[in-house]
């Protein structure tokens, strides 16, 4: 007991600023007493605005500032820095004199990036004051403040492409953490660095999409959206994509599953002929399917003329390209997705009595869903986005590539921008809804395969 009363009047923690076992820790400053603290920096805080609203002709460029700040942003900067002070001595009781004065350098920072602004105009100090803001709601979570930061640093340095530039740097901060403590504590190398090459691709890739997103504003998609041109062209875009993607579950998810479970002659030969729609270009897709089932073609002529279903400019024409180019991806997710899946599932089913097809329902599909389903989304929307096709085998109906293609080409290029952005807010929805079904395991079952399949 006498050695415990001598470490707690001496003095409880060590070099490190961890408690031994045993001690007792310096007991935090009351409330009141940090209330206190509170009012006090809240009238030096006035009395150095006072100071700032006089000196403020001198420190900007803008000739409206002539007659000093007015009170309003004065008021309004000093309610953040009011609620800076309070984060400081509510959340950060017991800090030593060195956090403070990394809180310092962390508000001058912001200052430092957001000056050049109000230097030039006095009404951008409503952004120091919303920095102001978020740095003390933030002051707690380091990480969080990070964010902060990379926004005010491409602010600063890239305002053209804040957008896009923050949100780049923004992913690059949020991955890069796991792979540069493995650098430091573990001595990893290769792994940091490649996954650093991958984001900078990625980077490259995501760049000109962002940016060209942030072009058009809601009001101009609204307004395209209402359009009767812009309707009909996503209607029939959806319709033609949909009825494709449905023709190529049919027959390709069978076809994936032969694939996958048996072994025959040829076997590899078809393999690699599954992917021969990817490699072709979509101009040549077109040429050859208008060969091929054209007016003046064989094939074409003869199914005008028995059944009165021409291709050439025609909803049949737009589903039979759409499905040409599309087929391979949900083939290939459903090979992925049924290879994924163990085979003496359906071993076991079989010796309960199930059929084939009961045991491929009842065990495998359930197990690969998750990997189809991803598979009949990336088809419905790569049917979807053709365009070189459609544009050689059926013009007619418009579907949305092609109106605007044909919306640019009338020099309406603003117009064809914000149709632009509308596909490109799509895409941004399929990879959402991919990311969800890859993120939900439990949504659809929990399974090797799924998973597998999935991710």
């Amino acid at each position: 007991m006498p050695s415990l009363m001598n470490h707690s009047s001496g003095g409880t923690t060590n070099r490190a600023g961890v408690v031994p076992e045993g001690e007792i820790p310096p007991p935090l400053p009351s409330t009141a007493t940090t209330l206190l603290k509170i009012g006090i920096a809240a009238v030096a805080l006035a009395g150095g605005h006072v100071l700032l609203g006089l000196a403020w002709p001198y420190l900007v460029q803008d000739p409206i500032a002539d007659g000093g700040l007015r009170w309003s942003l004065n008021l309004a900067l000093y309610m953040s820095h009011l609620f800076i002070l309070g984060s400081i001595l509510l959340v950060q009781r017991g800090a030593g004199p060195l956090r403070f004065v990394g809180y310092g350098i962390g508000y001058a920072l912001v200052i430092a990036f957001l000056w050049p602004l109000v230097w030039v105009m006095t009404e951008n100090l409503l952004l120091v004051v919303l920095a102001a803001m978020l740095y003390g709601a933030l002051l707690h979570r380091p990480w969080f403040l990070g964010y902060l930061y990379l926004f005010l640093f491409c602010q600063r340095f890239l305002p053209a492409y804040l957008y896009p530039s923050f949100l780049l740097a923004a992913l690059l901060y949020t991955t890069l953490g796991p792979f540069l403590r493995a650098w430091r504590d573990q001595k990893e190398r290769f792994l940091p660095l490649c996954h650093l090459g991958g984001l900078l691709l990625l980077t490259g890739l995501l760049l000109p999409i962002v940016y060209f997103c942030t072009q058009s504003s809601a009001q101009d998609i609204q307004q395209r959206i209402q359009e009767t041109e812009v309707r009909s062209a996503l209607g029939t875009s959806f319709m033609t994509s949909a009825t494709a993607t449905l023709v190529v579950l049919i027959l390709g998810v069978p076809m994936a599953y032969a694939m996958v479970r048996r072994s025959f002659p040829g076997h590899g030969l078809i393999d690699t002929l599954i992917d021969l729609p990817i490699v072709v270009p979509p101009p040549i897709v077109g040429i050859a399917l208008l060969a091929f089932v054209g007016p003046k073609a064989p094939f074409g002529a003869f199914m005008e003329r028995v059944f009165n279903v021409q291709f050439f400019d025609s909803f049949y024409g737009i589903v039979l390209a759409q499905a040409f180019v599309g087929s391979p991806y949900l083939i290939r997710a459903s090979m992925v997705a049924f290879s994924a899946v163990d085979e003496r599932y359906e071993n076991v089913s079989r010796t309960l009595g199930s059929s084939s097809f009961s045991a491929f329902a009842r065990v495998t599909m359930p197990l690969s869903l998750r990997g189809i389903l991803i598979g009949v989304i990336l088809t419905w929307f790569r049917a979807m986005a053709e365009f070189g096709a459609l544009r050689i085998m059926a013009n007619h109906p418009k579907t949305i590539p092609i109106l605007t293609y044909d919306i640019f080409n009338d020099f309406r290029h603003s117009e064809s921008q914000s149709v632009g952005v509308l596909i490109l807010v799509l895409c941004i929805g399929v990879i959402i809804g991919m990311w969800i079904i890859r993120s939900m395991p439990n949504l659809l079952g929990r399974s090797i395969g799924a998973l597998n399949a999935a991710g």
